[in-house]
């Protein structure tokens, strides 16, 4: 599974609409009569196939219920999703372009079409609706270009990569699983030790598909985000874009440090022996068979629904990532790039803002969670809706507010970088290369967008 395809968990892994079809609405209202079509504007939207369709028909069906004047067409990309990415940047920029439309808000292609005046300023809305005051500040940070506008608002969440553990296996061994209120060991010594003591009774410790890189990724993003302080880890976040000057350097602290944490961790004997050589679902098998006690994954491990279709009988708990230091606790790493923007131009920009405005309130938020499994980015929702999804998803979006988070730093680098640390963090834990080298590769692929 491609780092792309794990993100259609949260952007459309759901059983696809017809896919190169396109859903057309405009005969809905058969009652209303010739005079009132004429007077009906049309507002179009554009979205990937799987649950992002369904949840904009959903919204779509609703806004219209409400504003009879307003006809809305919904345009479902045909193909996959890997055709969508690169194509929609020609989309934006073409008379054709919608009136709102769904996409990756990250380091790649988004910075030039925000960047670059192709989409609407929605500052006006989040004033207005009061997203500023509900969205977690990683999500606000990760919306804001360096113009000061934020161009998107954020639709949806995950959140990764969390530790879900065999509560049986945990009692059979005495392993004490940290509370609820702080769901996380306070240090790597309780993880190893945790470690040791199952890999003693027979079973592997923590099983993770390493074959895959993006996977390791998570690993150290969550190890990053332990040992950097917020203005390290923000400045490692943007420090790519050109003319920056970065505060922060790959090849010292904290990017080293949580480097050799890692190694660490493989050293420690924390990963299923054999991690290198297992894909995703190879890695999570282990789990699902009751041989490893321990399972890395996202949020979307339950509600896609992976581990509860995999593993019925299985009562699993889940936990965060080690605290590395007691003044840096441990968050979850947000992962925020599920877009809805508003192309600039077209005739229906009102409408296109009153839409978005429209799907971003918490009753249309509440409708998205039941009817297409959307988590919401905000975070005002109370916890017990989010049970439909499933109820350790409903545990962890309570803690959000309340432990924090943060953006995994391989969401808003460019693609080059961040598939460059896939490789590299392979070949690190393979004993191909050592700490400093990872370093001094991503701090030369960054200097090269600095000066661009």
């Amino acid at each position: 599974m491609s780092k792309l395809s794990r993100r259609s968990f949260l952007k459309g892994a759901a059983a696809a609409v017809a896919a190169g079809a396109f859903s057309l609405r405009s005969e809905r209202f058969g009652s209303i009569n010739i005079i009132a079509r004429a007077q009906q504007r049309t507002l179009t939207i554009t979205t990937i196939p799987g649950n992002q369709a369904t949840r904009m028909q959903l919204v779509a069906d609703n806004f219209m219920a409400v504003n009879p004047d307003i006809n809305v067409v919904l345009n479902v990309a045909g193909g996959a999703e890997t055709e969508y990415k690169p194509t929609f940047p020609q989309i934006v920029a073409s008379d054709d372009r919608p009136d709102v439309a769904w996409y990756w808000v990250d380091g790649r292609q988004y910075q030039d079409i925000a960047n670059n005046g192709f989409l609407e300023p929605l500052n006006d809305l989040y004033e207005s609706e009061g997203w500023n005051d509900v969205m977690p500040e990683s999500t606000l940070t990760l919306y804001t270009q360096p113009d000061g506008n934020k161009y998107a608002v954020c639709g949806g969440v995950v959140w990764y990569p969390q530790i879900y553990y065999n509560k049986a296996i945990f009692a059979e061994v005495g392993i004490e699983a940290p509370p609820a209120d702080r769901p996380y060991f306070t240090s790597n010594e309780e993880l190893y030790d945790a470690c040791n003591r199952l890999r003693a009774a027979g079973y592997e410790p923590l099983t993770i598909g390493g074959k895959e890189g993006w996977i390791v990724g998570h690993t150290h993003d969550a190890i990053l985000s332990r040992v950097a302080t917020n203005e390290q880890l923000v400045d490692l976040l943007f420090n790519w874009r050109p003319g920056s000057e970065p505060l922060t350097r790959y090849t010292e602290p904290p990017w080293t440090t949580a480097n050799q944490l890692l190694l660490d961790y493989a050293n420690n004997g924390v990963f299923a022996e054999g991690f290198l050589g297992r894909s995703y679902a190879e890695g999570r098998a282990l789990f699902v068979q009751e041989r490893a006690a321990m399972y890395q994954d996202g949020s979307w491990a339950p509600t896609a629904p992976i581990l509860y279709n995999e593993a019925p009988n299985i009562d699993f708990g889940w936990m965060l990532y080690p605290q590395v230091d007691e003044a840096n606790g441990a968050k979850f790493l947000l992962y925020a790039g599920d877009g809805i923007m508003v192309p600039a131009g077209t005739p229906n920009v009102d409408i296109a803002k009153q839409f978005v405005a429209f799907m971003n309130s918490p009753e249309q938020v509440i409708a998205q969670i039941g009817g297409a499994g959307i988590v919401p980015s905000r975070t005002d929702i109370p916890a017990e809706e989010i049970t439909a999804i499933g109820p350790q998803v409903a545990e962890m979006y309570a803690m959000l507010p309340t432990l924090g988070t943060t953006t995994g730093w391989d969401d808003p680098v460019p693609a080059n970088m961040a598939e460059q640390s896939h490789i590299l963090w392979q070949d690190l834990l393979g004993g191909r290369i050592g700490v400093e080298e990872v370093g001094q590769s991503i701090e030369a692929l960054a200097e090269r967008h600095r000066t661009r």
